[in-house]
């Protein structure tokens, strides 16, 4: 048994297009991403392209909630489907036949407004006070934790 899943994310560069299978009136909505990977001999970044298919309702819903542009993680199965072009050519092609779409796009929108307008802000605890804590105990200060790591003899754990 074999196993083609894929999770990806990227930036949506062709618009959704919905449409319907003629026999059973099927859903079915595609659009493509562009995926960012930084390349390992000169540090720049390529894009590749890679064409999404959706089916049923989450077709339906990447239709009416995607747009160009919009950041999305992408679940599925992944497809390389080889043909031959007009030129007599072999060509390959890569396609992903997702089983969820997530537009990141709305949660870093909607993280980002909350943080604004001070909602779901979480305040930090000091990590270390000169001060003593109640009961007379004293937090650990950073010289002290330098002191224990700092011999080589002895692992403080």
């Amino acid at each position: 048994m074999s196993l083609s899943k894929i999770v990806i994310s990227g930036r949506v560069v062709k618009a959704p297009e919905k449409r319907f299978t003629p026999n059973n009136n099927v859903a079915v909505t595609e659009f493509t991403i562009g995926v960012d990977s930084p390349n390992r001999q000169d540090g720049s970044v390529d894009t590749n392209f890679v064409k999404v298919i959706t089916w049923r309702d989450l077709a339906e819903r990447c239709a009416n909630e995607l747009k160009k542009g919009d950041l999305v993680a992408v679940d599925g199965r992944l497809q390389i489907n080889n043909y031959t072009n007009a030129e007599g050519q072999k060509r390959r092609d890569v396609e992903i036949d997702a089983s969820s779409v997530e537009n990141l796009s709305q949660t870093v929108a909607t993280g980002r407004s909350a943080a604004a307008e001070g909602e779901g802000e979480k305040k930090l605890a000091p990590v270390a006070s000169s001060k003593p804590a109640k009961g007379g105990a004293k937090t650990a200060e950073p010289e002290d934790l330098d002191a224990i790591f700092s011999s080589e003899d002895e692992i403080p754990f």
